[in-house]
């Protein structure tokens, strides 16, 4: 064995031959390490962006482009240019700290709609959840939101008139007593045609002047509720309405009585009516009155 490497070595044919073999070897394991590098690209490529493909196919396949967004050639080729050119501006260089970056992407926007919360202190139409909590409830996609809010965009001759998106939104706002109610209290006032609150006096009695009840059957006690005429010429309510409601809920267990839109204080006068309880207190009266 010595002696075949010994005639090996003193052969400069053999050396060359040998030589060119090694730098052979060499090349092909190049060329198959870039070709295994290659295909793992490729590879990865295609595992990062099969969602935005599917996304992509999904939105502009040729129906809904044809039918449904109505593209032109020209309009579809921008469109296709201006998804590519995001598309390379998202990307990123290898070795970059996306985590860090998504990190500072969400913390200086929630940073920053939490001092916002601050200029709007005391205003309703923008007291809404912001902030960190607002943040979680897009994250978990939450079911019940706080402060669910709604953007509607009109058409027609109400996108151009400023009362008719009023009544629009009177219309779609869901309103309750509370919300135009500025005050509340419970009196004991058994005398219907004399209250004891001397403001309401004139109005109640010429209510009870012909009444459609059964006075015998009405409580003693009265809920009195004030509403904000500010809140009630806003929502575009009026007091009728409400006690519409009023019945429509509780029917001929309530007795309701209010005074004109028109007068100083918006008031309503609430008793409970058809109750056993009410009837043997009546019957007590009666008694203890004589009659």
């Amino acid at each position: 064995m010595e002696e075949v490497v010994r005639e090996i070595v003193d052969d400069p044919k053999a050396i060359g031959e040998f030589e060119r073999e090694w730098e052979t070897l060499k090349a092909e394991k190049r060329n198959f390490a870039q070709h295994i590098s290659n295909w793992l690209s490729v590879q990865a490529n295609e595992n990062a962006t099969i969602l935005f493909r599917v996304l992509l196919h999904s939105t502009l396949c040729t129906k809904r482009v044809a039918e449904e967004f109505r593209l032109s050639t020209e309009a579809f080729d921008w469109l296709v240019g201006e998804i590519e050119s995001r598309f390379q501006q998202a990307q990123v260089q290898p070795g970059e700290m996306v985590g860090a970056l998504a990190a500072q992407s969400l913390g200086e926007p929630a940073t920053q709609m939490t001092l916002n919360t601050f200029h709007h202190a005391g205003v309703s139409a923008k007291n809404v959840t912001l902030g960190v909590p607002r943040l979680k409830e897009i994250i978990n996609i939450s079911k019940n939101p706080k402060t669910p809010s709604l953007t509607v965009f009109l058409t027609g001759a109400a996108a151009k008139d400023a009362e008719r998106a009023k009544d629009v939104l009177c219309r779609l706002e869901h309103t309750t007593l509370r919300k135009v109610t500025e005050n509340t209290a419970i009196y004991y006032d058994p005398d219907l045609q004399n209250s004891v609150i001397a403001e309401d006096r004139e109005f109640v009695s010429v209510y009870h002047e012909m009444p459609d009840f059964d006075p015998s059957g009405i409580s003693p006690w009265l809920l009195r509720i004030e509403l904000d005429r500010k809140r009630m010429t806003d929502k575009k309510l009026t007091m009728e309405q409400i006690a519409e409601k009023i019945y429509a809920a509780f029917g001929n267990d309530l007795n309701c009585v209010f005074n004109d839109d028109n007068a100083e204080k918006l008031v309503l006068r609430i008793r409970i009516m058809n109750s056993d309880y009410n009837l043997q207190e009546g019957e007590k009266t009666r008694k203890r009155n004589g009659g």
